[in-house]
């Protein structure tokens, strides 16, 4: 799993690649929770390059969802592959 976060502004643009399963995640929401603060206007998280994403890793982007709606940011999910659009949708991460 690689993780590289970027800050421009009022936004952060989270770009994934690898598996996201149990460890990743704990790993991840270390790395993500201290960036989503005050001022912080929207939150893309680019999905293009996961590989496998068990429900430990929907559950981060869960987090990261609500987090963003609790400081009054966007929340936005780019280049999911079509297999993730199932899991997705079924944590209501895709609009139907």
């Amino acid at each position: 799993m690689k993780c590289d976060i970027r800050r421009d502004g009022g936004t952060v643009e989270i770009v994934l690649s690898g598996r996201i399963g149990v460890a990743e995640a704990i790993e991840l929401r270390h790395r993500l929770f201290p960036e989503l603060t005050a001022g912080i206007t929207s939150v893309v998280l680019r999905m293009g390059e996961v590989t496998d994403l068990d429900s430990s890793g929907l559950g981060l982007l869960l987090a990261v969802r609500n987090l963003s709606v609790d400081i009054g940011a966007t929340f936005e999910l780019k280049n999911a592959g079509s297999w993730l659009a199932p899991k997705l949708d079924a944590v209501g991460l895709v609009p139907r």
